[in-house]
């Protein structure tokens, strides 16, 4: 027999719970015009991209936030690259975002690894070839140790790259940046997300992430290295900015439109999202404790990780209340805590609309209205 905290614990070892959005979620929520699409093929030489990787600052970006590291590929892997360059073998594609007008710089959509291996080879000269398979005379070489002739087979090596020029809408570039990154170093929605809208909205985000009060609510189990945490703080952003009642799927289109928006308003009004969202998150751990955001058809015997849409109904609600009436609900916390793990154990309409597609008009306004009403019964209550 397990007792109830090595049960906790068993539950534990995974921090949020995995959610189901919907099938549509990662499709367009209305069609495109083509002619918006702005993307260009070029056969620039590894020479050119070299070119521009040795700038002051460099015109490639190796270090956008939204990648991940650039340095997952051990010594021979990327010996195996110029190996590959040198017996004239083809290379992938490379594919680059061009930003904003203003900015000569293009960020990395898909080719982050291979460039980071001619920074190293040929820029900073600090690789030495080795584990090659065709080529073993070569071992130990650098760059500059290499004859001339092998020398100008990498510079004028021609490879294909495609360029999103600005003007394409960043629904599309969302929908491209998804298409491409099918790989083995896939991104996550948030880290493209982040990509396409660097500034205001990627650091404002980040911003509330890092705030003590979420971190403190959440048990500090939401990681970031994949912006699991930012994903948590855009969904709050996004339903406190448009109301439930005025969603419209899908929930992807929905966090990127909310994104456009954070840009749009002013610092005050940036400011004051940030405040309700802390008093939000300090409310929640008064109330709630260790059971914060989390499914509670179990409670008291056994907690669950922690869920996504449990964690947006929760954090929009307590932001919307004046201070009065998130203090009513720290005093009656036992009565919250038990009228929501009741709602949990008996509502099967308000579990599915957590659990399964969960970016269904329908089960959004499930879930928030089923909140709302509980919320307003305890605060009449006398």
């Amino acid at each position: 027999m397990i007792d109830n905290k090595e049960n906790t614990d068993l539950y534990q070892e995974i921090s949020v719970e995995k959610e189901d959005e919907g099938s549509g979620s990662e499709l367009m929520r209305e069609p495109f015009n083509p002619s918006l699409i702005n993307i260009k093929r070029e056969f620039p030489t590894i020479s050119n991209l070299v070119d521009m990787l040795k700038q002051s600052p460099s015109e490639i970006d190796l270090n956008t936030e939204f990648q991940r590291s650039g340095n997952l590929w051990s010594q021979v892997q990327q010996s195996r690259l110029i190996e590959s360059i040198l017996v004239k073998f083809p290379l992938p594609s490379f594919y680059f975002d061009a930003g904003d007008e203003n900015e000569n710089k293009w960020l990395v959509v898909d080719g982050l690894q291979r460039l980071n291996c001619f920074q190293k080879f040929i820029v900073d000269g600090t690789l030495p070839l080795t584990g090659l398979e065709f080529l073993r005379k070569l071992e130990g070489k650098h760059y500059s140790g290499l004859d001339r002739p092998l020398r100008r087979i990498i510079d004028q090596t021609q490879v294909t790259a495609y360029i999103i020029n600005p003007g394409t809408p960043t629904n599309v570039k969302y929908n491209i940046f998804k298409r491409i990154n099918t790989g083995g170093l896939v991104l996550e929605s948030q880290e493209i997300r982040h990509a396409l809208h660097q500034g205001v909205p990627s650091t404002f985000i980040n911003d509330l992430a890092t705030l003590k009060e979420f971190k403190d609510a959440t048990d500090k189990k939401i990681s970031s290295q994949r912006m699991l945490d930012r994903e948590f703080v855009n969904r709050f952003v996004a339903f406190f900015i448009t109301p439930p009642k005025d969603y419209v799927p899908d929930l992807d289109s929905f966090l990127n439109d909310s994104m456009e928006k954070i840009a749009a308003k002013t610092a005050d009004e940036r400011n004051f999202i940030k405040e309700s969202f802390r008093k939000s998150m300090a409310a929640s751990t008064q109330i709630f404790g260790n059971w914060n955001f989390r499914k509670a058809d179990l409670y008291p015997e056994r907690r669950k990780p922690i869920n996504k849409s449990i964690f947006e109904i929760w954090a929009v609600a307590l932001a919307n209340l004046s201070d009065n009436e998130r203090e009513m609900l720290i005093e009656k916390q036992d009565l919250v805590l038990n009228k929501f793990a009741n709602l949990c154990k008996t509502d099967q309409s308000f579990i599915s609309s957590v659990s399964q597609t969960t970016g269904d008009k329908g089960r959004v306004m499930n879930r928030f209205s089923k909140i709302q009403q509980l919320i307003k019964e305890i605060i009449d209550s006398k």
